[in-house]
């Protein structure tokens, strides 16, 4: 039973050698919706991310917030306005999205650089640069 839970490994990683060669030194753009984010499995995810980063391949992580959005505004009592599906966002309701994804943004960064520690990905360095890296105009202009 060992022997061939083994040979299924070896199997496996000789199967999976050409796309990581493949991969190697690439681009992926990885998007995590507020929901993953929140689910129990977040950490599973963080490693995977690791993992990825242990084969070399470069990775650009997006995030979405929008539950973390919802309950910070629920939390202070602000009633979100919405137009045709859009959130309509007044002076308020920016200070507590702003609150929102920031918190958010320091905790995916914070877990992408320390939660490695109790995996065997453990000693591997992943360098996590986080900004506002996009530009975007008001609906209807431009």
């Amino acid at each position: 039973m060992v022997k061939e839970r083994r040979t299924e490994l070896v199997q496996g990683f000789r199967h999976s050698v050409p796309y990581i060669n493949t991969h190697r030194g690439k681009t992926f753009v990885i998007m995590l919706g507020g929901e993953a984010i929140e689910h129990e499995n977040f950490s599973s995810i963080v490693n995977d991310i690791g993992l990825l980063h242990s084969l070399g391949i470069r990775l650009v992580v997006v995030y979405g917030a929008r539950p973390q959005i919802d309950a910070n505004l629920a939390a202070h009592h602000h009633e979100p306005l919405y137009h045709k599906n859009t959130r309509v966002t007044d002076a308020k309701t920016l200070e507590l999205v702003k609150q929102a994804a920031g918190t958010l943004q320091l905790d995916i960064t914070a877990r992408l650089s320390m939660s490695l520690n109790n995996t065997p990905l453990q000693g591997a360095h992943i360098n996590v640069v986080s900004g506002n890296f996009y530009y975007c105009t008001a609906a209807g202009r431009g």
